[in-house]
C-alpha cells in the first residue's frame, strides 16, 4: 500500500512557512537595535538672519523713484526679523511701501530705515524721495542692483552686485542755462575724523573733509550726541539748525575742523554709544581722558596704533579706533572720586595787631602763600582794609560787591607774600576783660599762624587763650617764688591767723618788691630756725645754732637777689622788642591830572609802637579752624586796688603782732640807751 501527498495540504503549510521567517526578519533587528533618537531642532538665527537677492530702480532722481527689493527670511521663528532698507533717514523719503502687496511695517533708526516681516520670500516695492546730497545709503548685502532711470543717472554705475555698506551717488544731469549738458557729476568724498576728550567738561574735535567734482555750497552735520559748538575753522560760517550743522563753503574742496563741548550724560544712562555718519565708509575715534577719568570701552570697532589718527592725541592712555559703517562704539567714561587737593598752601601768617588807649585796632598781616591753580584768593580782613601789597608792591583793593569787606586779590604762580593792613574798633574794660583778635579769613591752609598784640599802657595781660596753648604772665619762677613765700610764713609765723596772713602778704609781696621778698622770706626763716632750734638745744649750742641759721639766711638771701638782679623772668607770653612791620613805598611818583581818586593805588602806613606785646602762634589753621586769640587783661586801676589791699592786709599782719613788735622795740632801745657802769670795771692789770 503506497502513500501519496496532497498538494493541496501542502501548499497551506509553506506559505505559513515563509510567512514566519519574514516576520522573524523583521523582529530580530527591532530587538537587537533601539530606534534612533528624534533629530534637534535647528538653532535659533541670530545674525544675517535675512537674504537680499536683487534691487531695481526705476523713475527720474530729481523728482522720484520706485524700487523694487526681493529677499527672503532664513530664520523659522514666527517673531518679525529686522531688515535693513535705506538711509539716511533725515535725508531720503520712502512713500507707499508695500510687501508683497500688503502695507509694510516700516520702522528707522538714525542712520537706515528698517522692515519688520516674518515671510520666507518677499518683495518689497515703494517709491523713493532723495534729498539735497542726492545720496542714497545701502547697508545690504544685496547680491545684485539694476538701475533703469528715465532721467538722470547712478555714478557708481547702471548695474552693481556685492552691494554692503555703499554709498550711492545719483546725477539729476540737468541743462545749463546756456543749453549745454553739465559736467557730469562726481561722487561725493565725506571723510570724518572725531576725537572725543573727558575731561572737567567733554570736548570734542570733529575733522571732515569733503570734495567733489562741481562747487560744494554748503555741508550739512548732524548733531547726534548734544554736541554745542564752539569754534569752526575752515568754513565761511556756520549755522545751527534743529539738530544739524550748516557750514557754507566754496569751491570743490572743503576741510574744516569744528570743536566744542558735548552734553554731560547721566551715569545711569550706561555708556555712550557712537556710530558713523551714513555717508561715510569708515570713521577714525579718537578717545582719551585726563588722569581723573576711568575710561572703558566696547563693540565692534578695531583698535588701531595712535598715530593713524587724523587728530593728535593730546592726553596720555588715548586710543584710537577704524569704525566702519554700521558699527557701534561704546564709550563709559567715570569721574573718579576727587579728594580734597590743596592748589594753594599758606606758608606763614604773621600779624601783628596795635590796639590803642581808645580802643582803635590796626591790623598789618603779612601771608606767604604757594600757588600752583588759583587765579584769585578771596580775602576777608578783620576791619576795613586800607592797603594791599604782593612782594612788596601795592595793589589795588577790589572788592566783588559794593559795600563788600571781602577783597579779590589776584594770586600769583609760586611762591609770594601779601601783605594785608585793616582798621577796626574793640572796646577795652576799664577793670578787667577779653579783648578777641580775629584775623583775616582766606580759603587756604595755614602752615604756621602767629599773632603779636601790642597793649596800651594801662592795660595789663594775664593770659593769652587761643593758640596752641595756653599762655600766661606767670613765669615758673613766680610759681617757686609763690610756694616758698607760702612756705616759709608757715615755718616762721606760730598761729593759724598769722599764718594765713603771712602767706598772702609773703606771696604778694613777690610781685611788689623782689628785693623786699627776699628780706621778708630771710627773716621768716631766720624767725623760724631759732623757733626751731630752741626747742632742742640750750645755751651755747643755742647760739651758734642761731649764728649758723643767720648765715645761712644771709647766703642765700644774697644768692636770690644776684639772680633776681642779673636774670629776669621771661614770660613765654610776653615780647620785649619784637621787629615791627615797616611802611612800604608805592613806587608811584607821577602826577595825575583830572579826577585824583583815578587809579590810586593805596599806600600803607606806620606801625604804632605800644607799652607791652603778647604772642600768641597756632599749626594748622584752616577755614573750619580758625585762630582767634583771646587776651585775658587788668588795668592798672585793678592793679593799684590790689596793692592797696596787699597793704592793708601788711597792716593787718603788723596789728596781730603788735605786742611782739612793741617788746621788740623796747629792747632794742634799751640795748641802744644803756650805758657801762665804771665801777664794774676790772682793774688794770700791773704790766
Amino acid at each position: 500500500m503506497s502513500s501519496r501527498i496532497d498538494p493541496r495540504g501542502r501548499a497551506p503549510f509553506a506559505l505559513a512557512t515563509l510567512l514566519s521567517i519574514v516576520l522573524a526578519l523583521i523582529a530580530l533587528p527591532s530587538a537587537a537595535h533601539e530606534p534612533p533618537p528624534p533629530p534637534e531642532p535647528p538653532p535659533a538665527c541670530s545674525e544675517d538672519c535675512f537674504l537680499l537677492s536683487s534691487l531695481t530702480l526705476r523713475g527720474n532722481v530729481e523728482t522720484s523713484m520706485t524700487f523694487e527689493l526681493r529677499g527672503g527670511i532664513r530664520s523659522r521663528d514666527k517673531d518679525p526679523t529686522k531688515v535693513p532698507l535705506f538711509g539716511p533717514p533725515n535725508q531720503v523719503r520712502l512713500d507707499n511701501v508695500t510687501i508683497d502687496g500688503a502695507p509694510a511695517q516700516i520702522g528707522f533708526e538714525s542712520d537706515s530705515y528698517y522692515l519688520y516681516t516674518s515671510a520666507r520670500s518677499f518683495v518689497v516695492r515703494g517709491r523713493i524721495t532723495l534729498g539735497d546730497d542726492q545720496l542714497l545709503t545701502v547697508p545690504g548685502p544685496i547680491v545684485s542692483l539694476d538701475a533703469h532711470l528715465t532721467k538722470g543717472k547712478l555714478v557708481e554705475g547702471d548695474r552693481l552686485s556685492g552691494i554692503v555698506a555703499a554709498n550711492l551717488h545719483f546725477d539729476p544731469m540737468n541743462e545749463a542755462e546756456d543749453g549745454e549738458a553739465k559736467q557730469p557729476r562726481v561722487a561725493t568724498v565725506f571723510r570724518l575724523s572725531r576725537a572725543i576728550r573727558f575731561g572737567k567738561e567733554t570736548t570734542f574735535v570733529y575733522r571732515l573733509q569733503a570734495s567733489q567734482g562741481t562747487d560744494i555750497v554748503s555741508l550739512r552735520l548732524p548733531l547726534r550726541y548734544g554736541e554745542k559748538i564752539g569754534d569752526v575753522q575752515g568754513a565761511a560760517g556756520h549755522s545751527v539748525e534743529g539738530s544739524e550743522l550748516v557750514l557754507p563753503v566754496s569751491g570743490k574742496e572743503a576741510e574744516i575742523v569744528i570743536s566744542g563741548t558735548l552734553s554731560d550724560q547721566p551715569a545711569d544712562k550706561g555708556p555712550r554709544a557712537f556710530t558713523p555718519d551714513s555717508r561715510c565708509s569708515y570713521e577714525w575715534w579718537l578717545i582719551e581722558g585726563d588722569p581723573e577719568h576711568r575710561i572703558a570701552t566696547a563693540g565692534e570697532p578695531k583698535l588701531v596704533e595712535t598715530s593713524q589718527s587724523p587728530i593728535p592725541p593730546t592726553m596720555p592712555g588715548a586710543r584710537v579706533f577704524l569704525v566702519q559703517r554700521g558699527q557701534q562704539l561704546e564709550v563709559d567714561a567715570r569721574s573718579l572720586v576727587r579728594g580734597d587737593a590743596l592748589a594753594a598752601v599758606a606758608r606763614t601768617h604773621k600779624r601783628f595787631v596795635a590796639i590803642t588807649g581808645s580802643g582803635e585796632l590796626i591790623s598789618d598781616e603779612t601771608i606767604g602763600y604757594d600757588n600752583h591753580g588759583l587765579d584769585h584768593v578771596l580775602v576777608t580782613p578783620a576791619g576795613k582794609t586800607i592797603y594791599l601789597s604782593t612782594d612788596g608792591n601795592a595793589q589795588k583793593i577790589l572788592h566783588r560787591e559794593a559795600g563788600s569787606k571781602e577783597v579779590l586779590v589776584p594770586a600769583l604762580v609760586g611762591g609770594h607774600a601779601l601783605r594785608i593792613q585793616s582798621l577796626s574798633s574793640t572796646r577795652v574794660w576799664p577793670v578787667a576783660g577779653v579783648i578777641s583778635i580775629p584775623a583775616a579769613a582766606h580759603p587756604l591752609a595755614t602752615s604756621t599762624a602767629e599773632t603779636t598784640v601790642g597793649l596800651p599802657e594801662h592795660v595789663r595781660p594775664i593770659a593769652v587763650l587761643g593758640g596752641d596753648r595756653i599762655r600766661w604772665a606767670f613765669a615758673r619762677a613766680d610759681l617757686v617764688a609763690i610756694a616758698i613765700g607760702i612756705a616759709l610764713a608757715c615755718f616762721g609765723l606760730r598761729t593759724h591767723k598769722t599764718r594765713a596772713l603771712g602767706a598772702v602778704v609773703t606771696a604778694g609781696l613777690w610781685f611788689v618788691s623782689h628785693e623786699g621778698f627776699v628780706l621778708a622770706t630771710g627773716v621768716l626763716f631766720v624767725s623760724g630756725g631759732i623757733f626751731v632750734a630752741s626747742r632742742f638745744l640750750r645755751s651755747s649750742k643755742l647760739v651758734l645754732a642761731s649764728g649758723a641759721v643767720l648765715v645761712i639766711a644771709i647766703l642765700g638771701g644774697k644768692a636770690a637777689l644776684d639772680v633776681t638782679m642779673t636774670h629776669s623772668s621771661p614770660t613765654e607770653m610776653t615780647l620785649d622788642d619784637p621787629t615791627l612791620p615797616q611802611p612800604e613805598s608805592s613806587g608811584a611818583s607821577s602826577s595825575r591830572m583830572g579826577d585824583p581818586t583815578a587809579d590810586i593805588t593805596p599806600v600803607s602806613i606806620s606801625f604804632p609802637t605800644s607799652e607791652r606785646y603778647v604772642v600768641a602762634t597756632r599749626q594748622l589753621v584752616t577755614p573750619e579752624r580758625p585762630f582767634v586769640p583771646r587776651v585775658v587783661y587788668v588795668t592798672s586801676g585793678t592793679i593799684a586796688f590790689f596793692h592797696i589791699v596787699w597793704l592793708a592786709l601788711f597792716a593787718l599782719l603788723g596789728w596781730a603782732h603788735r605786742d611782739r613788735l612793741v617788746l621788740l622795740k623796747q629792747r632794742l632801745f634799751d640795748r641802744l640807751m644803756k650805758r657801762p657802769d665804771p665801777a664794774a670795771e676790772p682793774e688794770a692789770p700791773p704790766f
